[in-house]
């Protein structure tokens, strides 16, 4: 077993009760049809805890739609089973409105939500959630505090994030090469879960000690969630419906 660094945050530290599971939902982007399909499947509840990697604005049917998928995770969260991570496009979002001053009341619910969670359950195995990645010299901390965590994608030689920069009206890195962050990836968080980086053939990705379960629904139509129980990966489920795609 790889060794886990040791922590003492509440929300990278919530004990999982025996005989309870945790389904993790890729990035949401406003799609609201296969977001409720996949909780009709989930059944989210004391027994089973509803995760989002984040990113439930922007890309898709507009913000009324991720405003009334908010809510939903919201109601789970104050039933003491829904939880959330915060997107780019959340921060994105939130920093828009605060700058223009149009803060709504699922942004500001949103601005509370953390950065990075992590499970941990009754045999000590442990999962962790995050929006974009980790890199080598991330500790903690960092995981609780670092914004990085919601934009990681790929790593530099010297394990640095390798950003994205807007060339012409394409989103590309801003230096070529670099590798995966989950190739260096090395398991002391325990078994990651992530989103951000869009998996157009619509299918998750495993790596060793992580997984990306961004199946792209804003142009796949594709949602997918992982169900992960003390002895790891229960079930995979994936819905497909309409999908739409506006530039955000």
């Amino acid at each position: 077993m790889t060794k886990i660094m040791k922590h003492r945050k509440n929300n990278l530290d919530i004990l999982v009760p025996k005989d309870t599971k945790i389904a993790v939902v890729g990035d949401i982007h406003e799609h609201e049809d296969q977001f409720d399909r996949l909780l009709e499947k989930i059944n989210p509840s004391e027994k089973m805890y509803f995760v989002s990697v984040g990113d439930v604005y922007d890309k898709g049917f507009g913000v009324s739609v991720a405003e009334s998928i908010t809510d939903k995770i919201r109601s789970m969260s104050e039933k003491g089973y829904g939880f959330v991570v915060r997107g780019n496009h959340e921060l994105k979002n939130i920093k828009r409105a605060r700058n223009a001053k149009a803060m709504t009341p699922q942004l500001s619910w949103f601005e509370k939500q953390p950065l990075a969670l992590s499970f941990v359950f009754h045999n000590g195995s442990r999962v962790t959630v995050v929006h974009g990645g980790v890199k080598p010299s991330h500790t903690w901390d960092d995981l609780d505090h670092d914004i990085e965590t919601s934009y990681i994608r790929k790593l530099d030689e010297n394990g640095e994030m390798i950003k994205l920069e807007w060339f012409g009206d394409e989103l590309r890195p801003a230096k070529p090469g670099g590798a995966a962050w989950h190739e260096t990836y090395d398991g002391r968080f325990g078994y990651i879960v992530a989103g951000h980086e869009p998996l157009k053939d619509g299918k998750p990705k495993f790596y060793n000690y992580s997984c990306n379960i961004d199946t792209a629904c804003y142009c796949t139509g594709v949602m997918t969630c992982q169900v992960l129980s003390d002895k790891g990966l229960d079930v995979l489920y994936s819905v497909e419906g309409k999908a739409r795609r506006s530039r955000d």
